[in-house]
């Protein structure tokens, strides 16, 4: 038994690449909407009621909470989506769900990046959702706001 080192067989380590991460499928980031959806509503009537208890519901004060509360019914979707994506990539559905936005290379969204997702959402879903429907047609999951933004859905 006269081994050497040098004649002890080579032993070659091959380290695996971490496997990509899966696209979020359709029904999950529905099932995300839907969450939402019901966030928001939940958020949208607690603040309702707290206008409507402050400030009372009759006379010229009525109007003025109704103006406020139609115009907070409008920004506060837009505002959450935006805030959401920008700071965790990911809102209260998604969160549910185990799902996150990601910029194509898997970075965060940047502020600008979120608010043009938010945008593209909303003209996505203008022509009966059919932006959206897309995700369901592609095989990476991508909607038409995740192409035009630059973004895709994954699993978290």
């Amino acid at each position: 038994m006269n081994e050497t080192l040098d004649s002890s067989p080579e032993i070659e380590l091959v380290y695996a690449a971490p496997a990509p991460p899966r696209p979020a499928g359709f029904w999950r980031r529905g099932v995300a909407l839907l969450l939402d959806y019901v966030f928001l509503v939940l958020m949208m009537g607690v603040a309702g009621g707290l206008v409507t208890a402050l400030w009372g519901e009759t006379g010229r004060s009525a109007r003025v909470v109704n103006a406020a509360l139609t115009a907070f019914r409008w920004f506060l979707p837009l505002l959450y989506a935006v805030l959401f994506h920008w700071l965790w990539g990911q809102t209260m559905g998604k969160i549910v769900v185990g799902a996150r936005v990601v910029t194509l290379d898997g970075g965060s969204l940047s502020l600008s990046r979120a608010i043009g997702r938010t945008l593209a959402w909303v003209v996505a879903a203008l022509p009966l959702g059919l932006g959206l429907a897309l995700a369901a047609a592609r095989r990476d999951r991508r909607g038409l706001h995740d192409l035009l933004a630059g973004t895709r859905v994954e699993r978290a």
